[in-house]
């Protein structure tokens, strides 16, 4: 069954042309998607290329704006006059493997180099699968897809794209000794199986929800190169850009991949700059240094408004940000700690004086949209007295809590932190507060250097399957938050293929995650502020926060 929520995934049993969009259907078990119908495979609906036209959408009350541009992102049809293109970013993406990076922009930056076997489609405010790689696949059995390569393709350095390839990339990904966030999105797959040289088969241990979704996540990597200790600066994929360079912290440049199987992009050249305060972003967009900033800063939206020189795309995106608990500290296994850290933190506050107002108070880990989610569930309340008189219940003795969070990987986030860390304070917690620029943030995020630390995070399939592997189920989580009870519906949930089953597994688990306090405090939804100069067109924002300008292009 597919997802039938606002934000649903589904994949399409028919083919889609460049010059039409088929009606939607519903991809069942049963049904074989084949795309051999496409002339290259690589497509722009034609819904995308009608301007730049902007509707407003309204997600549970909250008013966003959001462009009707939307769906496949890794082409650009027609030729303009070339041109190089440079984007602000707000994080280094840490590695060009994109099997190791967990960092939006490295996602972002190497949807250009590298390609899945299928990827997303916004339409409509579904979310859709469309084929990349694959030609076609087929649902053999509860726990067998068969999945059939396109012939033709080579990486960018003359290797073949084969069945093997794909095999490589996925067995490569599951290595005990490989270390990659990827180990979460491909958990469900117990064997790959080569039967032909462009046909393989995956096996699960059972059925599982999403299975394409995880193809979406997973870029195909040159099995050669991949061996090389030289790819994580150098990798090679089969996408439409190739890496000419990259400076840690700096920048990345990709170049055009003059023997691409698809339809090239428009830029010549794209230059990521890394660039992780806001007002640097901002300063380099509004002096005409970059044509293309994400994460500028909400209470700047006014302004940015009222420069004829800029454009502004303000859209949503299915990311929570909250502030995760690290249960290696003991305090943390005290619900009433727990809760006073939860009753001290002004929510509303910071979606209005830190955010503009541009975004809504989390009432749950999982945003709307998402399989399960339960608009019934109370926002966490802010009562600065109550956390008092929690934390005087609680074992806390005067310990200095370790607060941590990123600079410019999220709108706001280091002035987010700074405020939270403010809060514990008043109500007499102790705390020590660093914030970082992202990729020296991450790692010491991921060695588990903080107590209390600001994140945030999404599941692109709209199903918690892989973001409550982080959070609450124990084999898996970071956390190291344990609750027997929510591990039962996780992996309830995480095979049932019934979706209003499925959802009401997720409301029983929000409810015990919100009354236990358990693993991380929401905090709102991530508002997604993007400023583009006026000189360029084309640029197609996504729920799924990829930043992909393969569509952008000069006005002049």
């Amino acid at each position: 069954m597919i997802p039938t929520s606002p934000l649903s995934v589904a994949a399409s049993t028919r083919p889609m042309r460049a010059r039409s969009v088929p009606k939607r259907s519903r991809w069942k078990a049963t049904k074989e998607f084949d795309s051999r119908h496409s002339r290259s495979g690589r497509f722009l609906p034609e819904h995308q290329r009608k301007g730049n036209e902007m509707l407003i959408k309204s997600l549970k009350g909250l008013t966003i704006v959001s462009s009707v541009l939307l769906g496949s992102t890794f082409l650009s049809l027609g030729q303009a006059l070339a041109f190089d293109l440079t984007v602000a970013a707000g994080a280094d993406p840490t590695t060009l493997d994109p099997r190791k990076t967990w960092v939006a922009q490295g996602y972002s930056m190497n949807a250009h180099v590298f390609e899945p076997l299928v990827f997303r489609e916004e339409r409509d405010g579904n979310v859709l699968l469309y084929p990349v790689l694959a030609e076609s696949w087929t649902q053999k059995s509860p726990t067998e897809l068969e999945v059939k390569i396109r012939e033709g393709i080579k990486f960018h350095n003359g290797e073949p794209l084969d069945a093997a390839a794909v095999a490589y990339t996925i067995t490569s990904i599951q290595d005990p000794n490989f270390t990659t966030n990827l180990k979460l999105w491909t958990r469900d797959i117990v064997g790959v199986e080569v039967t032909g040289p462009y046909t393989l088969v995956l096996k699960t241990a059972s059925q599982t929800r999403g299975l394409l979704n995880v193809l979406a996540q997973v870029p195909i990597v040159a099995p050669e190169a991949a061996r090389s200790p030289d790819f994580e600066k150098q990798p090679i994929g089969t996408g439409p850009y190739k890496i000419a360079s990259y400076t840690p912290s700096g920048q990345v440049v990709i170049e055009k991949n003059a023997d691409y199987w698809g339809t090239s992009g428009e830029a010549d050249k794209i230059t990521f700059r890394i660039m992780p305060e806001n007002s640097t972003r901002l300063a380099a967009l509004e002096a005409g240094e970059v044509q293309v900033a994400e994460n500028l800063p909400p209470d700047k939206l006014p302004a940015l408004r009222d420069n004829p020189e800029l454009q502004v795309v303000f859209t949503p995106t299915l990311r929570v940000d909250y502030m995760i608990m690290n249960f290696r500290n003991p305090l943390m296994s005290d619900i009433k700690f727990r809760e006073a850290l939860s009753l001290a933190i002004d929510r509303q506050g910071i979606v209005d004086n830190l955010l503009g107002g541009t975004t809504k108070a989390a009432n749950s880990i999982s945003p709307p949209g998402t399989v399960g989610y339960d608009a019934d569930l109370p926002i966490y309340a802010y009562d600065p007295v109550k956390a008092k008189e929690a934390l005087a219940e609680s074992s806390y003795n005067g310990e200095v809590i370790k607060v941590g969070g990123p600079v410019g990987r999220y709108s706001m986030d280091k002035q987010v932190t700074e405020a939270i860390g403010g809060m514990l304070q008043a109500i007499g917690i102790k705390v020590e507060i660093e914030t970082l620029a992202f990729s020296s943030y991450i790692a010491k995020y991921n060695e588990a250097a903080y107590d209390f630390a600001f994140i945030g995070q999404t599941d692109f399939t709209t199903t918690p399957h892989k973001h409550w592997g982080t959070l609450f189920y124990s084999p898996t989580n970071i956390t190291k938050y344990v609750n027997p009870e929510m591990d039962k519906i996780i992996e309830a949930a995480s095979v049932e293929l019934d979706d209003a089953k499925a959802a009401e597994l997720y409301k029983q688990g929000q409810a015990i995650a919100h009354e236990d306090f358990g693993g991380a405090l929401p905090l709102y939804y991530e508002p997604q502020l993007i400023g583009l100069s006026a000189k360029v067109e084309g640029f197609i924002p996504r729920l799924d926060e990829y930043i992909i300008v393969t569509t952008v292009k000069s006005k002049q």
